[in-house]
């Protein structure tokens, strides 16, 4: 089992900076993430519909570097959530994918709502 927050923490023009935290096993770590305003919306939009529809596949990129974050619906409910943080240029990155259920997306799209109002 893993986990994955998206904690906000500033915006500059047009663009949103969150910190990610990712546990994947034994393995954790947090990286900055930015993506502009029409990006998350657009991730906000499809998160939405795959909550509903609990089908579909969902991938963020990283503005700045290589990260991403890749949501997808497998069967009976069970979302794989894998990715990239750190930036695959860096000395340290975390690699990860873990299964969970569709509760985890209630906190993400909620999140991802209450930033996008800015």
């Amino acid at each position: 089992m893993g986990s994955i927050t998206f904690e906000h923490e500033y915006v500059v023009d047009n663009y949103i900076i969150y910190v990610v935290n990712v546990a994947s096993g034994s393995f954790s770590g947090a990286s900055s993430f930015c993506l502009s305003k029409d990006a998350l919306r657009g991730v906000l939009v499809s998160l939405s519909e795959m909550h509903s529809k609990l089908e579909g596949a969902c991938q963020m990129n990283d503005y700045d570097s290589d990260d991403f974050v890749l949501f997808e619906f497998l069967k009976m409910g069970h979302l794989k959530i894998s990715g990239q943080i750190g930036g695959g240029h860096n000395q340290q990155y975390l690699v990860f994918q873990f299964t969970t259920d569709q509760a985890a997306l209630n906190k993400i799209i909620s999140n991802f709502r209450s930033v996008i109002n800015i």
